[in-house]
């Protein structure tokens, strides 16, 4: 059942709140700003064998910064690759968030798509057990 206008304008819990991330990076010399996108990542281990481990899930971001990425496992980590690359003297470095409404509504889409392909399939499945013992009824009862 897709959700209404009300139900999406409604606050979403902060679990449920997605937000896109950037840098900004102000050159102090000519007043420049250079928006640099933050993205998180999970790097997930999928064992080749059957015996081999699962490692843990590795979390990271990613700052593009051009054609670079950097990759950092903290937000500290990545505030000194930054302070290294754009030194103070030089740059102003600011974190910025802003709520992502459509990446929010992009997912509710997406979940109540997937709701309705499972009920679909249940449904589907339910009939075809019920086709099933129709026709083992009618084979039974034959003399």
């Amino acid at each position: 059942m897709p959700r209404t206008r009300a139900k999406r304008d409604k606050e979403l819990p902060g679990s449920e709140q997605i937000f896109r991330y950037w840098v900004e990076v102000l050159e102090l010399k000519n007043g420049s700003v250079r928006i640099l996108p933050l993205n998180a990542v999970a790097k997930i281990h999928i064992p080749r064998r059957k015996n081999e481990a699962q490692k843990p899930t590795e979390e990271i971001l990613q700052l593009k910064d051009g054609s670079a990425t950097l990759e950092a496992k903290s937000l500290d980590d990545l505030a000194t690759q930054l302070r290294e690359r754009y030194p103070d003297e030089a740059y102003e470095r600011v974190l910025r968030r802003e709520r992502d409404r459509e990446a929010e509504e992009r997912r509710a889409d997406a979940m109540n798509k997937l709701v309705e392909i499972l009920l679909e399939a249940v449904v589907k499945e339910a009939a075809e057990v019920d086709d099933v013992r129709e026709n083992s009824k009618v084979v039974a009862m034959k003399p």
